[in-house]
């Protein structure tokens, strides 16, 4: 598990702080402008994060010898002053400048990390496919995930860029989650195929291990930005399919449908829009499961006692955060 420097300070709870605290540590710096003022004058703007969450820094003056130096992606050493700008925090910079090798050997350690190990992912991940009954659905899998240089960026790789799973190893966490979902909801509906639906959420986002970059943020690579991680994981899994003997056309065409269909309909980025039973149950459980994950993140960001979640543009509604259990003498 890779460790952020003690010396930097958390700012997953920074919007709690009052106006005029000091704060001082180590960020990655992943956002640089110039603007001006109304007057002409300029000013510098940074957008700077750690692994939990990230911050508008401004540079009002004196930051020309700054801006000659600073690279996006560098670590920052940075104090600052906070205050609130239309209700966000935001730091006024008053000293930077760019860290050493020694006080920041990893620079990776600012980007959010999932509490699921690799090692976990795996376990979880080989236990599950020694299950599967369908001998050609599990080579299938034995084929993508025994692939090293593929599974080394599947549990690596973030689940999105900023709504859900948005760290390093989400893509796993969520991946392996909805395949507990799907495991449970087959005994529920028995004319699901488990096998079929199973594999469908170990599949569904693998296109994601090549949609994104985390070179400097989680970002979208060039392809993915082109292709798309559907496109993408459905080029791969064909390649796959088409590298075992007698691979049942049939399996093919629907696990291939799984994946196409899996976020409903065109608006969301799917091509077609789930037409057979495991389609349909696959993606609404990919639905509960990424909002799930979504409104815990948004819990998380909002100040504790705070009933509503500021505005959520993706959902274009507030979330409501209270619990049962804050109101411990009411009836339940």
């Amino acid at each position: 598990m890779t460790v952020t420097p003690q010396t930097t300070p958390p700012l997953n709870r920074v919007r709690d702080l009052p106006a005029g605290d000091k704060v001082t540590g180590f960020y990655l710096l992943t956002k640089l402008e110039t603007r001006q003022k109304k007057d002409g004058v300029p000013y510098l703007v940074c957008t700077l994060q750690d692994s939990t969450a990230s911050l508008e820094a401004i540079f009002w003056e004196n930051f020309s010898d700054f801006l000659s130096t600073a690279e996006i992606g560098s670590v920052l050493k940075a104090e600052g002053t906070l205050d609130r700008y239309r209700d966000v925090p935001r730091l006024h910079l008053i000293r930077v400048r760019k860290a050493t090798e020694e006080e920041v050997p990893d620079r990776r350690s600012f980007l959010p990390h999932s509490p699921l190990t690799a090692d976990e992912a795996r376990r979880q991940l080989s236990e599950i496919i020694t299950t599967f009954h369908n001998h050609p659905l599990q080579a299938l899998l034995e084929s993508v995930f025994n692939d090293e240089d593929f599974a080394r960026g599947f549990f690596e790789a973030p689940g999105g860029k900023m709504w859900h799973h948005a760290a390093l190893g989400g893509l796993a966490e969520h991946t392996l989650s909805l395949m507990k979902v799907a495991d449970a909801v087959c005994t529920l509906y028995p004319l699901l195929h488990r096998d079929l639906l199973v594999a469908g959420a170990l599949l569904h986002d693998i296109g994601k291990v090549f949609e994104f970059t985390t070179d400097i943020a989680i970002d979208y690579s060039v392809e993915g930005r082109l292709l798309g991680h559907i496109v993408q994981g459905t080029l791969f899994v064909e390649r796959k399919i088409a590298a075992i003997p007698d691979f049942p056309e049939e399996t093919r065409r629907q696990l291939l449908h799984l994946i196409l269909s899996h976020q409903g309909d065109g608006s969301m980025g799917s091509p077609v829009k789930p037409m057979t039973r495991e389609a349909l149950a696959l993606h609404y459980l990919d639905e509960l499961d990424s909002r799930l994950e979504a409104f815990g993140r948004i819990q998380s960001n909002t100040p504790p006692g705070q009933e509503f979640s500021d505005y959520v543009r993706l959902m274009e509604r507030f979330f409501y955060l209270r619990s049962l259990e804050d109101n411990p003498g009411s009836p339940s």
